[in-house]
């Protein structure tokens, strides 16, 4: 009886504790962005608030953040006749693929990468940074501006986990 009475004190011990904030801690942002997110929209933003598609039809792709500190993207665009060819090096459609490293602002919600390859070669050794916004299963990450062709725009990438 005696055994009983204590294992059932432990045991409502445990879950009183389990429940404590000062036990039960929230993931930090760099647990909470940690592992694959599947892009499920792009939209590239200009500095005047317009939002434009210059992709010429949906996006495909993931981001995937490691726990090491490592990342790697891939955009995809629709297929595009005029760049299709035999071979399967050179792409049908308009890509966005780059790898690095990656650190966070925990307090800003903030990823900063350092870009170490990518499929265009002038964002080589270029640093970037995507800021988050949301939480849980859905994200939108904001990326730093740049240029392109039609101007200046920060690219806003839907994410979801798979």
């Amino acid at each position: 009886m005696r055994v009983s009475t204590i294992a059932l004190c432990a045991a409502a011990l445990f879950v009183t504790c389990a429940g404590s904030p000062a036990l039960a801690q929230d993931k930090s942002f760099k647990e909470m962005i940690a592992g694959a997110w599947i892009v499920t929209a792009v939209k590239d933003v200009s500095t005047t608030g317009e939002s434009r598609n210059a992709w010429n039809g949906p996006v495909t792709g993931q981001i995937t953040f490691g726990r090491t500190g490592r990342f790697t993207q891939i955009l995809v665009g629709p297929t595009v006749s005029s760049m299709k060819g035999d071979d399967p090096r050179k792409p049908d459609a308009l890509i966005v693929a780059q790898y690095g490293s990656y650190t966070v602002d925990e307090a800003g919600k903030k990823i900063n990468a350092k870009i170490e390859g990518a499929s265009f070669s002038p964002r080589i050794n270029t640093n970037t940074s995507w800021t988050v916004e949301g939480s849980g299963d859905k994200l939108t990450l904001v990326g730093a501006a740049r240029k392109d062709n039609l101007g200046t725009f920060a690219p806003r990438l839907e994410v979801k986990r798979p």
